[in-house]
């Protein structure tokens, strides 16, 4: 079985106390069971550094000074001996003081000048072992580990003479007692900055969880189809552009909520009239007129016409389906053609309802446009225009700066300013120019054909109305 997952607030405090603890672990490492060798490794490369330096000083007159001040600055106790074990020269930590207050006139009766000092036990061992090495310096650690010592074969001088060796030694064993107090120290620091921690990754969590559990309740709401938003902007700019795309995404599946209960209510409302009328006539037909010859072609006639009818409505909301679905391909069109051809088509329809079609097109009008949406965007004007015109049709194509512009203009009913911003949606029509015909979809698949095709349009109403839609001209070759 799966184990369920930790909530964001205990994993964060859980991360926070993790990481506390991990930096406590490395300082208790670093500080007490690995600071002695890291103090050991760094006083040996000192103790040879320092080593270095004096075999450069050799010649120099005040050489004694400068040992002295060697040795104060490593800590170390020096000897400049021969190979028989006789001191030549000798330093610790204190002489540079003593140097410093002989030459201030400081030093008493009872302080020696600047004593010397006596060779370490097994010094003539030390130097047989250097000697009998195939190197030129030795070094190594006392048994106890208290202890540094390192020897090197010095070259001749005249100060020193052709057999001389340099001898220091180094302590090791200060870190002892800091150790100590270190981890007296780490215990209440680590105490303290656990305790602390703790409460200030519990108090950062709460802080965290809470506007994460409200993102997740307007999910939760927006999974539910409550589209309300629930979560206070200003925590962090990552978490507020997740609820703005929330918020986003609840606009949007509301308009689409809305829409598809608009869909189904007006669907329902304009199949159930034709599917009525094919029902009830049929039944007549069967029952009453299926004898009567002319009562029988009669109601077959209503049928046929209602089927039609449905059968159109259906081709619309296809059709609509499939304009939001599909991009255009945009292509040089010539448009002058294209809508004189449509013009052309449309003019006998016109003459039969007592219409005339007046068309101003200019020339050699080219257009990047997609071919079929575009002759289907004409016929959906023209065809509007069919239904509301009185007794004319006006249709133009000219040049609009960088653009060219359509325009089909009818003499009918108009429309109110308040409405012409509403009938490019589905199944709406103007209170003008309801009772006829057409499903109510004809200008919203005009509109997504436009919007593909990126064009701009429009709709004027003041004497009759007149729809227009520019498109970009090609670019000059």
């Amino acid at each position: 079985m799966k184990r369920r997952a930790k909530k964001f607030g205990k994993k964060l405090w859980l991360s926070f106390m993790l990481f506390a603890a991990a930096v406590f672990g490395a300082l208790w490492l670093l500080q007490t069971v690995l600071l002695q060798g890291l103090y050991d490794g760094m006083a040996i490369r000192n103790t040879k550094r320092l080593a270095g330096e004096i075999t450069e000083l050799l010649e120099r007159d005040d050489l004694e000074a400068q040992l002295d001040c060697l040795a104060a600055e490593g800590s170390a106790l020096i000897f400049l001996t021969d190979w028989e074990g006789n001191i030549l020269y000798s330093a610790d930590e204190h002489s540079a003081v003593y140097q410093k207050k002989q030459e201030a006139g400081w030093e008493s009766k009872s302080q020696p000048e600047n004593p010397r000092h006596s060779l370490p036990k097994g010094y003539r061992k030390f130097i047989r072992q250097l000697l009998e090495s195939p190197g030129e310096s030795l070094g190594y650690k006392s048994l106890d580990g208290s202890a540094y010592t390192y020897g090197r074969k010095l070259p001749p001088t005249q100060a020193l003479g052709p057999e001389a060796v340099l001898y220091m030694s180094t302590p090791l064993g200060a870190v002892g007692a800091a150790v100590g107090i270190l981890r007296i120290q780490l215990i209440f620091v680590t105490l303290a900055a656990l305790g602390l921690g703790s409460a200030l990754a519990w108090a950062m969590a709460r802080q965290f969880s809470r506007p994460v559990a409200a993102i997740t309740g307007q999910a939760k709401d927006l999974a539910a189809g409550r589209y309300q938003p629930s979560y206070e902007a200003g925590f962090c700019r990552e978490l507020d552009e997740l609820s703005q795309t929330l918020e986003s995404t609840a606009f949007t599946l509301e308009k689409l909520e809305n829409a598809r209960r608009e869909l189904l209510a007006n669907v329902s409302h304009d199949l159930r009239t034709p599917l009525t009328m094919i029902k009830g006539y049929a039944e007549m037909v069967q029952e009453i007129s299926w004898n009567d010859g002319e009562r029988r072609d009669q109601d077959l006639t209503v049928i046929i016409r209602e089927t039609d009818r449905l059968t159109a409505l259906v081709n619309d909301i296809l059709e609509y389906s499939a304009a939001q679905a599909q991009s255009a391909s945009l292509e040089p069109v010539d448009l002058s053609a294209a809508v004189g051809e449509a013009a052309g088509q449309f003019a006998p329809l016109y003459q039969q309802r007592g219409c005339a079609v007046k068309a101003s097109i200019m020339p050699g009008l080219w257009a990047l446009a997609d071919k079929k949406q575009i002759q289907r965007v004409l016929y959906n004007l023209l065809d509007n225009g069919l239904r509301h015109a009185k007794s004319q049709l006006k249709v133009s194509a000219v040049r609009s700066g960088g653009a060219v512009r359509v325009e089909v203009q009818d003499d009918g009913e108009g429309i109110p300013p308040e409405e012409r911003e509403l009938i490019w949606e589905r199944y709406f029509t103007a209170k003008q120019r309801r009772g006829q015909g057409g499903s109510g979809l004809g200008l919203a698949i005009t509109k997504e054909l436009l919007a593909a095709q990126k064009a701009r349009f429009g709709v004027e109403s003041a004497q009759g109305t007149m729809f227009w839609f520019e498109l970009d001209a090609p670019p000059q070759p």
